[in-house]
């Protein structure tokens, strides 16, 4: 009788939670780089030879200082298409990088792009030095499975 009143709950598996990938894992590797002082049209031109819509933008130090979209180099263009042989690279990016550490969750990836209103971002080792970047396509790819 007492075998009546068990609740079923107590008896059914719980169901496991999905692991939640690390940036590692969806990242694209190797980066292709460009100096903050490049001119915005080497930088096209560099998008262009290797079929590319970021670059990841590297200070005098050799640190990470941002991430360099296609659209940006659009904005710069249609506002003054002579921009694009005269201004650097370091003039338009945003003032605080775009970056993550390379063990943050997809999860929370997504939510810190959606927040910066960006759609890529460069993945460091826990220093300044860039390992990856993860681009909203990456993130497609992770919920596309």
């Amino acid at each position: 009788m007492k075998a009546l009143y068990i609740d079923r709950r107590q008896l059914m598996p719980r169901p496991q939670r999905p692991t939640v990938p690390t940036v590692r894992s969806v990242m694209s590797t190797p980066v292709s780089c460009v100096a903050a002082s490049v001119t915005l049209a080497e930088a096209l031109q560099l998008m262009l030879r290797r079929g590319l819509r970021h670059l990841v933008v590297l200070d005098a130090a050799g640190c990470c200082a941002g991430v360099l979209g296609d659209r940006v180099l659009a904005a710069a263009w249609a506002a003054d298409p002579a921009s694009l042989a005269r201004c650097t690279v370091g003039e338009v990016l945003d003032p605080v990088p775009a970056t993550v550490g390379a063990e943050e969750s997809v999860t929370q990836v997504a939510r810190f792009m959606r927040a910066a209103g960006t759609d890529a971002v460069a993945v460091l080792d826990g220093t300044c030095s860039v390992v990856g970047i993860v681009t909203g396509s990456d993130l497609i790819g992770v919920l596309a499975g």
